[in-house]
């Protein structure tokens, strides 16, 4: 959703991560970060929240197993995403800092404007 105070995530998204249940299959496992990376601008620190979620996935043909780790990534990433703040639209009043890093085979840059 994008208004004049900034970007938020959809609420009716947000409602539907509230109800939602935690996996029991390697099909709903899949389907949660799937979801969540959506939104994963919202959520400081993304990949290592939804890393243990993310190691079960590599169980590939092994007995579903949903652990303690996986349930406490899980609630946070709900948490988080329900919380999340507003992001900042730009403006012209900011200073804007480009940071780039490169290597052998990639190079990237992120335009980010500097903001409270």
């Amino acid at each position: 959703m994008v208004d004049r105070h900034g970007v938020r995530p959809d609420p009716e998204a947000v409602e539907a991560v509230l109800i939602r249940k935690a996996p029991r299959t390697d099909t709903q496992l899949m389907s949660f970060p799937g979801f969540a990376n959506y939104y994963r601008e919202f959520i400081k620190g993304y990949a290592d929240k939804v890393y243990p979620m993310q190691k079960l996935m590599r169980n590939t043909g092994k007995k579903f197993e949903w652990n303690e780790e996986a349930q406490t990534a899980f609630e946070n990433i709900k948490r988080e995403l329900c919380e999340a703040p507003v992001l900042g639209m730009p403006t012209e009043k900011v200073i804007y800092v480009l940071d780039t890093d490169a290597s052998v085979v990639t190079i990237s840059g992120i335009l980010h404007p500097e903001q409270e």
